[in-house]
């Protein structure tokens, strides 16, 4: 299929539009690249974008991560790009359908039903159609699944039902939809090897008040999983049934009569991480922290002549030595030069650019393990940084220590927190078009809900004690060089005031040659410091003695 295919039969059906959300029916959660429809169709390789089509033109929305790529992959002068930075698909259709009795198709399974009710609330006079046979877009491939262990997750699976169960029987509910991959793992304590990145199990849960439950899910080993076409059959058999629609396909509305639309309690139960999992990650801190900078002492010696795709395969080498490791936990990002002002840059495989001289490297990578998922970033000086580069660079460090020393309340809003971050930028007039921080899996999806700290997480949930979140301000200069430091944190009580702060669980030295410290004040200067103290203390008796004395080095106080 091809857009003029699609414009065509626009025509045929006399219909004003054909909506194509990006992925399947995991809502915003990952895909194949067989799933991808929006890279079928636009060659754009981005990570999430949305794309409506009408008889006459194109649009892709993407958000402030995607801009810039978006323009070197699509052809511009077929398919329109529409920043999500400034203006909602919403706000758009309202602009220019709603005044018309325009008709627009979408596909039922890959469209949550809280986004069909936005569209449908702000554009009354549009008639929103469900294509005639949709198509569930799950690749057919065969999926292995195994358990995650007990030793790792601190809680077996009958314990997580039995408290699932109590919060039903609370809510008055007979049964829960999950339709999130994500938290059905999480659930039942199981993973596969369905996509390269996350170790998910894509698959449905049905959760009755009594703690029994149904997997709906295809392809797998599973004897017990029914395939997602039962849910018309026997989601009808409850009279009191729940599912956050926000992650449910709006097609499963038309299973059953009546669905109560409930927060996802799964996914809030996995996000606040246990006293087992809070250890796990530590120590996978440790470890990947230990491969980061057996990696960076590598990278200050072999630099010259290598490509992004060299060090990326280099310190994945270093991470499959460390214990537990499982796999990377999301494609890696390695963007020398002018690539690295592309926020979510991937290297061309068949021809990656060579490291630049003097320039800076953005590389954001991190991997799964058994005992916990990782992401960081670091931006690391190739040769002689210019003046900018450095001044850029220790303003995005005082954005990042600015939320790293927060101390707030519970219930405070993502947005707030993120525009705590921001002040040391706006204040020079300077911002960056993505999220601050997203909350982190465990051995699991590396962008984890439901909380986030970005300027548009006014309605998510807040953070709370025992959640992992990425703080990662950055700065992008377009065809010059970009700048981003991401470290994760745990968030914990202070026990003086019940007040939340960060635990930082990311263990890798910051590249002094890009600060300037005259920029800091004396407690950023102090923060960064202690850091690396730590930093130094934790690795350094896992290290050759060539190592050892490179870090000794990059964790010099300044």
């Amino acid at each position: 299929m091809d857009i003029k295919t699609i414009q065509k039969n626009l025509k045929a059906q006399k219909l004003s539009g054909r909506l194509f959300m990006f992925g399947n029916l995991f809502i915003d959660e990952d895909i194949l690249p067989e799933e991808n429809q929006i890279r079928e169709l636009t060659g754009f390789t981005g990570s999430y974008a949305l794309l409506f089509v009408t008889p006459g033109k194109a649009y892709l929305f993407v958000d402030g991560r995607y801009e810039l790529q978006a323009k070197k992959e699509i052809n511009t002068r077929r398919i329109d790009i529409i920043k999500l930075s400034e203006t909602s698909l919403s706000a758009w259709l309202k602009a220019n359908f709603a005044k018309s009795a325009a008709t627009i198709a979408y596909n039922p399974w890959n469209i949550s039903q809280n986004t069909l009710a936005g569209l449908q609330a702000a554009l009354p006079k549009v008639n929103f159609i469900p294509e005639e046979k949709p198509e569930m877009q799950l690749s057919a491939k065969p999926v292995k699944t195994f358990t995650h262990q007990k030793k790792f997750t601190g809680k077996t699976s009958k314990e997580k039902l039995a408290e699932v169960a109590a919060h039903l029987k609370k809510c008055g509910l007979d049964a829960f939809l999950v339709t999130s991959a994500a938290a059905a793992s999480w659930l039942l304590n199981l993973r596969s090897n369905a996509l390269p990145y996350s170790p998910v199990l894509r698959a449905y849960v049905l959760v009755e008040k009594s703690g029994s439950y149904k997997i709906f899910a295809e392809h797998t080993d599973i004897p017990t999983a029914l395939p997602f076409a039962k849910l018309a059959e026997i989601l009808p058999h409850y009279a009191k049934l729940g599912a956050d629609f926000s992650t449910m396909p709006a097609i499963i509305s038309a299973f059953a009569e009546k669905i109560n639309n409930t927060p996802d309690i799964i996914s809030r139960l996995k996000a606040v991480k246990n006293a087992t999992e809070l250890k796990g990650l530590r120590n996978t801190h440790l470890r990947d922290g230990v491969a980061l900078a057996k990696f960076l002492y590598w990278l200050s010696k072999n630099h010259k002549g290598k490509t992004e795709t060299d060090i990326t395969d280099k310190l994945l080498d270093f991470r499959k030595k460390e214990l537990n490791f499982y796999s990377e936990s999301f494609a890696p990002i390695a963007g020398s030069g002018t690539n690295a002002a592309v926020v979510h840059y991937h290297a061309d495989e068949k021809k990656p650019a060579t490291l630049k001289k003097n320039s800076v490297l953005l590389l954001d990578t991190g991997g799964q393990y058994y005992d916990g998922t990782t992401d960081i970033t670091r931006t690391i000086a190739i040769g002689t940084p210019t003046p900018e580069m450095i001044e850029k660079n220790t303003l995005v460090l005082k954005a990042h220590i600015a939320l790293a020393t927060a101390v707030f309340p519970p219930r405070t809003s993502g947005n707030e927190l993120d525009l705590i971050a921001r002040q040391p930028l706006l204040k020079q007039g300077l911002d960056y078009g993505h999220g601050t921080g997203h909350g982190v899996g465990f051995f699991s999806d590396v962008h984890e809900g439901p909380a986030r700290i970005s300027i548009n997480a006014k309605n998510s949930a807040p953070l709370a004690a025992g959640m992992v979140t990425s703080i990662e301000p950055g700065y992008y200069k377009e065809n010059a060089f970009g700048i981003r430091i991401e470290n994760l944190y745990a968030v914990k009580p202070l026990k003086s005031t019940g007040l939340l702060h960060f635990e930082v669980l990311t263990l890798v030295p910051l590249d002094k040659r890009l600060i300037d410290k005259y920029l800091l004040t004396a407690d950023e200067l102090n923060w960064l410091n202690r850091y690396h103290r730590q930093v130094f203390l934790s690795l350094k008796k896992y290290l050759t003695r060539q190592e050892l004395e490179w870090l000794r080095e990059a964790c010099a106080p300044l």
